[in-house]
């Protein structure tokens, strides 16, 4: 109770961009739509200081292109958090073809001080996570259309044979079946 107390008092909210101003540090988490994203970081540019660092949470999106829409291609990077992110340990930092060190060794920083774990991924599309995942997550749907087995036993197979802590037909309805698709 005492811990959700403080992290509450910490938690501010706001409507307009310009609140975000003397931030260190933006994590867009919009829906993955390339055209979304990039309509935020145009609009939020102008109201940051120079030295904001500028992410996305995409968990597929270019970063190079992302990045191209911001003044800060140095100052831009992929970090994508996994969900269930309370549950998940990893954070995919992903470099577009501009960042610089000083960005990518403070993301790190960020990652460790959240108690977290850091993969470095290059700017390819799905980064590392996604691009395997959602080829599982494809084989599944297959393993189910074709009657392998039913929705329980593909999850249960995979969360007791393979350690996951989510069935992969779980999982593609938690992220969303649209954005599987």
């Amino acid at each position: 109770a005492d811990a959700k107390k403080s992290a509450m008092a910490r938690i501010r909210t706001t409507l307009r961009l310009a609140d975000l101003g003397q931030c260190d540090l933006v994590i867009e988490a919009a829906t993955e739509r390339e055209t979304v994203k990039q309509a935020i970081f145009e609009d939020l540019v102008p109201h940051l200081k120079p030295t904001t660092i500028l992410t996305s949470n995409t968990s597929s999106i270019s970063i190079t292109r992302l990045a191209s829409r911001t003044d800060r291609p140095e100052k831009f990077m992929g970090f994508h958090f996994m969900n269930p992110v309370p549950v998940m340990q990893l954070v995919e930092l992903i470099r577009g073809i501009a960042t610089d060190e000083p960005t990518y060794k403070a993301l790190h920083e960020v990652v460790e001080r959240l108690g977290k774990t850091a993969a470095s991924a290059e700017d390819f599309p799905a980064f590392i996570v996604n691009r395997i995942l959602m080829p599982m997550i494809n084989e599944a749907v297959y393993t189910l259309y074709e009657g392998v087995g039913n929705v329980k036993s593909i999850d249960s197979a995979m969360k007791l044979g393979t350690n996951h802590p989510m069935g992969p037909l779980e999982l593609a309805d938690f992220i969303g079946l649209d954005t599987c698709l």
